[in-house]
């Protein structure tokens, strides 16, 4: 029987361009045809002319239409229904399973393994193409799949060995991370072996049972996305090889706020290229703060990362005795990153640390190997993999020099998931005795009992002495007890942001850190009263106040003549990245034009030793303020008299013949995989763009593709909120494929829905037969 909450919404059908066409064409020449009645000649002409059009449309779109077809077949195959009662091999007793209104499967167990088995089951059902997608990206055996059109990532991740390196590192797991893997895995493959997902169907394939190692293989992807920096390492390198150290310093990230360096006009190029900055790229990030609450410490997280259907994120709920454990995961890992187990409250932030190192590639130390990568339909092709031991060369020079990547994820430590005991921990001492003894991707972690609460750095986190040269290799890696952290602060509040709020007195951690906007907001909110609700916590997480671009809004008015309509506009803006603001758009075109005017011509010269330079870095506004602060036109463009004009200049360039509200510009929306093979399926598989407030500075961060991939408000004792960009399915006909998007996209709270019926089930230990 299908339960209410799991009727497929087949009218999200009527968004596939076929469907759409014949299902408005066909009614309308039928109607015509009825009004037409009186007169058959005219109604049997109508409908001619209907079916007429109707056939030459499918002729002249065949090719599509039959891809459409098979597309409604792998869809109307895999339609979401209640499953029933279901054997999962390996389980040790009954598993009560209820998916709610919300589309989240709360798990009653009666063993934390069977829990996990559970756990795993609905992953695989509700996710199970995004965890195959996962493991054949970071494996390069998309093409297999894909088509051609997989090869450029193929061939990137063929190069890393993440593949290898997971193999290597599920064999030196410990034992509990081996089990929590194997039943995890367990459950998946029930889900398999139950359903095909649609996504599968369509591509002609079945997913391979999912082993320990592709959570592994999971894990060093996630690493991957978060800590793999060679690009701000190859940036910094050869920004000091080409220019003095005291300019070097000025520009790079962490220099001195103090001023342009003496001299810094002479470094200054005359003729400069449009693509010499990459600015503002979104850098995997979160906030995360903890605060006292009426009735006890209250925690909130927001994960920012790569958007898009199904969410990267996906709500858990776990019970067994003793133990509630909620919070959000990554789809192919069995571990909370940010939740409660009734007793602590934690949540994560990318630490951005400085976990890679470009080392000099020998050529007698080079080893080549060919791989084969198999394509869809195609002949399969080869690449060469070099390295120097675990370590991939990098396929680009750097200045004219090969070298090799070292990074911590290929040690088998990296991925340890030794994070996963924190389901397990009673109080905060227990939980920094996990964190100090686990390994795996570098991050923040916030964490609190009713109590206590600290701010911990674990990760596999290189030595490098505070003070030691930037550049120059690491020496070994930090032990836990070495790695920073922040005990009792004396006000009860915590806040990371990717931001340097960890000391560094001893060893250097961060690179390229977050320039602090985000916490000095969140901060300051939480400093104005001594207690918190969970509703003002997420208030707080959809905050728009953009500070950054104040002094972008001071330059322009203080340069701007007095009744300059412009002039009014910026000097009205309320500062705010809402959706109404007009001002706004023109201040982030006006910091970007500032900033490749201003910076560009001083990188410049760092092109003639690398043709692929890009200054890649985040925090670019403190050199380009330093020099506007300065008032000096010799530190400006040539052919800059005043300061004051050139600033009036780039306000002209950035203005639009009609200032649009940063709600037109800034338009979110969400692709799923597919639509890079079917992009005319992208009104059924995808969410339309709309209008969303934030953006990368401000605690509410939301731009194309990027944002609050989930945000959760948590006590100790429970998970409060929970938002997810999209739904908990990954079927376009399940009603909780979107369900959540409204929620996640309002600053207002909703209006809670009446709770519907859920699917209520039970999985079962395998019968012998």
């Amino acid at each position: 029987m299908t339960c209410p909450a799991h009727r497929p919404r087949l009218r999200r059908l009527w968004r596939l361009p076929t469907v759409r066409v014949v299902g408005a064409a066909g009614p309308a020449s039928v109607l015509l045809a009825a009004v037409l009645f009186p007169w058959p000649w005219a109604s049997a002409a109508v409908l001619v002319a209907g079916a007429a059009g109707i056939a030459g449309y499918l002729h002249r779109n065949w090719g599509r239409v039959a891809v459409e077809r098979r597309l409604l077949r792998a869809l109307r195959d895999s339609a979401p229904r209640c499953p029933g009662d279901t054997e999962v091999p390996t389980l040790t007793a009954p598993v009560q399973v209820e998916c709610g209104g919300d589309g989240v499967t709360r798990i009653t167990a009666r063993t934390y393994h069977d829990a996990i088995r559970a756990l795993g089951y609905a992953m695989g059902r509700d996710r199970g193409f995004q965890l195959d997608l996962v493991r054949r990206t970071g494996g390069g055996r998309l093409s297999e799949v894909w088509g051609r059109t997989a090869l450029p990532v193929d061939t990137v991740y063929r190069r890393l060995g993440l593949d290898t390196a997971a193999r290597v590192a599920a064999e030196q797991l410990a034992e509990p991370e081996r089990e929590l893997l194997t039943a995890f895995a367990d459950g998946v493959n029930a889900a398999y072996a139950h359903d095909t997902p649609f996504e599968c169907s369509f591509l002609s394939y079945r997913p391979q049972p999912w082993r320990v190692e592709d959570s592994v293989l999971t894990s060093l992807v996630l690493s991957h996305s978060l800590s793999w920096n060679e690009d701000a390492k190859r940036a910094e390198a050869v920004v000091r090889r080409a220019l003095p150290a005291p300019v070097a310093e000025f520009l790079l990230p962490g220099g001195s706020a103090a001023g342009p360096p003496p001299g810094l006009a002479r470094h200054r190029a005359e003729q400069v290229t449009d693509d010499l900055l990459a600015l503002d790229s979104a850098i995997p990030g979160s906030n995360c703060w903890i605060a006292p609450g009426d009735d006890g410490p209250l925690l909130a997280n927001d994960l920012h990362l790569a958007l898009g259907v199904p969410n990267v994120l996906y709500e858990v709920d776990l019970a067994w005795p003793g133990t509630r454990l909620r919070g959000l995961a990554s789809p192919g890992l069995p571990v909370v990153l940010a939740g409660t187990n009734g007793r602590i409250a934690w949540g994560v932030t990318n630490l951005t640390a400085d976990v890679l190192d470009l080392v000099p590639a020998e050529e007698q130390d080079l080893r080549t190997r060919t791989e084969e990568i198999r394509i869809r339909g195609r002949r399969p092709v080869t690449v060469d993999v070099t390295t120097v031991g675990t370590m991939p060369v990098a396929p680009d020079a750097l200045s004219g020099e090969k070298v090799a990547v070292r990074w911590a994820g290929h040690d088998p430590r990296a991925a340890d998931l030794r994070f996963q005991r924190l389901a397990h921990a009673c109080d905060v001492d227990e939980a920094v005795s996990v964190l100090d003894d686990a390994h795996g991707v570098a991050l923040n972690v916030l964490v609190t009992d009713r109590n206590r609460l600290r701010h911990v750095a674990t990760g596999l986190l290189p030595r490098r002495p505070a003070g030691s040269p930037r550049g120059e290799p690491a020496d070994g890696h930090l032990t836990g007890k070495e790695r920073p952290r922040i005990v009792e602060p004396a006000d009860g509040v915590l806040v990371s942001a990717n931001d340097g709020a960890l000391p560094e007195d001893e060893f250097r951690i961060g690179l390229d850190l977050d320039p602090g906007h985000r916490a000095r907001r969140i901060r300051e909110v939480l400093g104005t009263a001594e207690r918190h609700d969970a509703a003002g916590m997420r208030a707080l997480q959809h905050d728009v106040t953009a500070a950054l671009y104040l002094p972008y809004r001071d330059l322009a008015v203080s340069a701007l003549r007095r009744g300059d309509p412009v002039r009014a506009l910026l000097a009205e803006w309320d500062g705010t990245a809402s959706t109404g603001s007009r001002a706004f758009g023109v201040l982030v075109r006006l910091r970007d034009i500032l900033a490749r005017r201003v910076l560009a011509p001083y990188v410049a010269v760092c092109r003639e030793h690398e043709a692929s330079f890009r200054f890649p870095f985040r925090d670019y506004d403190r050199p380009v303020l330093a020099i506007l602060g300065a008032r000096d036109p010799a530190l400006l463009p040539a052919g800059t008299s005043d300061v004051d004009s050139f600033v009036a200049d780039c306000v002209r360039a950035a203005l639009p013949a009609r200032p649009q509200k940063w709600g037109r510009l800034n338009r979110v929306g969400f692709r799923h995989p597919l639509t890079a093979l079917a992009p005319w399926a992208d009104g059924l598989l995808g969410i339309r763009p709309r209008a969303q407030a934030g953006t990368l500075h401000t605690v509410r961060t939301a731009v194309p593709g990027f944002g609050a991939a989930g945000r959760v408000v948590v006590t100790v004792d429970d998970l409060v909120t929970a938002e997810l960009p999209a739904g908990q399915s990954g079927h376009p006909l399940s009603r909780h494929y979107a369900d959540r998007h409204a929620g996640w996209a309002s600053p207002v709270p909703l209006r809670p829905r009446a709770r519907r019926t859920g699917c209520r089930h039970a999985l079962r230990p395998l019968e012998s037969r």
